[in-house]
């Protein structure tokens, strides 16, 4: 059975009727284009339409899919049944168009949630690896470092050790680094990525205003004094003064804040210190007994001990602070050193 045999069949019993396309479709809960298309042998009725049409023109299913109306017998006529060859062709055509409506609809339905699939993953994908981010705002640096004609500033970030990279003039980099220096509050702009942890300063300036101090250093202190074997920075009498202690807030342990200073060389000493030789702050003890975050070791096996302290941050997990003709040099190391794992004491 053709569509176009089908078709005309249809606009027959309906003209016969004297049914509308729109009264036909209303009567089978589909679209009068829908019934347009049936008549112009574009498409078939689903096959679940096939028996309410058929009940419309007073028909039979076999009837309608055969398109052959039964004599009437009351015309005295015997009814002649239709051939079953054009019925069972009529029925497979109708159920094949219908599969493949049904497929069509179900890779459109398809091609649409994957689409929408994609687009959704596209927008989580931006969000989570998004690694360069803009910010402005104050600077809080710890630490600086000069390198092949840049300024390295190290800033606290979410537990991990920021590195901005400076690439002004020498003029500006030597005068960033003394506003640094001077504790000076800094404004800046600057773009970091997530993922490495590294950054570019875009630009500064300093308010004009200093910081003096943090909440660490005005807590209540406690006394201990060191005058153990050696020496420290070639001093052998040193007052180790603990100027704050709290739990490390983004892992175990604890941070200490110190101020080192030089004993008298007397039998006062204790009572008698000469000078302030340095202030280590954030130095993380693992929490054992004994073990303040630092360590006093001749790194360099010279008969002059160093200072090692243990910081929170991976990047840069210790400091080693040195006596030099020019004073004590602090050096940030990137690894942390065989004298400074696990506690000790």
């Amino acid at each position: 059975m053709e569509k176009a045999e089908f078709g005309n069949f249809v606009a027959m019993n309906r003209r016969e009727l004297g049914l509308t396309q729109k009264i036909l479709a209303e009567r089978l809960h589909v679209t009068d284009k829908a019934v347009s298309k049936w008549e112009r042998g574009l498409s078939y009725p689903d096959v679940t339409l096939l028996e309410p049409l058929a009940a419309v023109f007073g028909l039979g299913v076999s009837e309608l899919v055969s398109c052959q109306r039964k004599e009437d017998e009351a015309a005295g006529e015997e009814a002649i049944p239709p051939a079953e060859a054009p019925l069972v062709q009529g029925l497979l055509a109708i159920s094949w168009d219908s599969i493949r409506k049904e497929r069509t609809r179900r890779r459109r339905w398809v091609a649409v949630l994957a689409l929408l699939l994609i687009a959704a993953l596209a927008a989580v994908g931006v969000l989570l690896f998004r690694t360069e981010v803009r910010e402005s705002g104050s600077l809080s640096v710890l630490h600086t470092e000069e390198r092949d004609n840049e300024l390295l500033l190290f800033l606290e970030r979410d537990g991990h050790l920021l590195r901005l990279t400076y690439a002004g003039s020498e003029a500006e980099r030597q005068a960033l680094a003394q506003k640094i220096s001077d504790r000076y509050s800094l404004q800046a702009e600057y773009r970091w990525n997530r993922r490495t942890w590294t950054g570019k300063l875009m630009s500064w300036h300093a308010d004009g205003t200093t910081v003096i101090g943090t909440v660490m250093d005005e807590v209540g202190s406690s006394f201990v004094y060191y005058n153990g074997d050696g020496d420290l920075f070639g001093y052998p009498r040193i007052c180790v003064k603990i100027l704050n202690r709290q739990p490390n807030p983004r892992g175990s342990g604890y941070l200490s804040t110190y101020v080192f200073t030089r004993g008298g060389d007397g039998d006062d000493w204790l009572f008698q210190p000469q000078e302030d030789l340095l202030t280590a702050a954030n130095c993380l003890g693992y929490g054992g007994y004994g073990d303040g975050g630092y360590r006093i070791v001749d790194m360099d096996g010279d008969g002059i001990h160093e200072l090692l302290t243990r910081t929170p941050w991976p990047e840069k997990p210790c400091i080693l602070y040195e006596l030099t003709e020019a004073g004590i040099k602090s050096t940030w190391l990137d690894e942390l050193p065989e004298e400074m794992i696990g506690p000790q004491g």
